[in-house]
């Protein structure tokens, strides 16, 4: 195997790692979030926002993220 092929191979793991985060996940994907003492929540993404406004902006990220998954088959790939 290339060298090439072992970076698409784990790219491609890498990918069907992000969607199966994505599908299970109920609120928040599992990402890398902060909670403040004051409430609002962090990413490495968005805010500080407050949680009602924080969760709005994640879906939508949640939701391109999925879109361009979508453009590539992970069916094949092993975890």
């Amino acid at each position: 195997m290339t060298s090439l092929r072992k970076r698409l191979d784990n790219v491609l793991v890498e990918l069907a790692i992000i969607r199966d985060g994505l599908n299970i996940s109920s609120r928040y994907p599992s990402c890398c979030l902060m909670v403040r003492n004051d409430g609002k929540i962090s990413c490495d993404i968005m805010g500080p926002l407050p949680k009602k406004e924080f969760l709005k902006e994640c879906k939508k990220c949640q939701a391109q993220i999925k879109r361009m998954l979508s453009q590539v088959n992970l069916d094949d790939v092993e975890n």
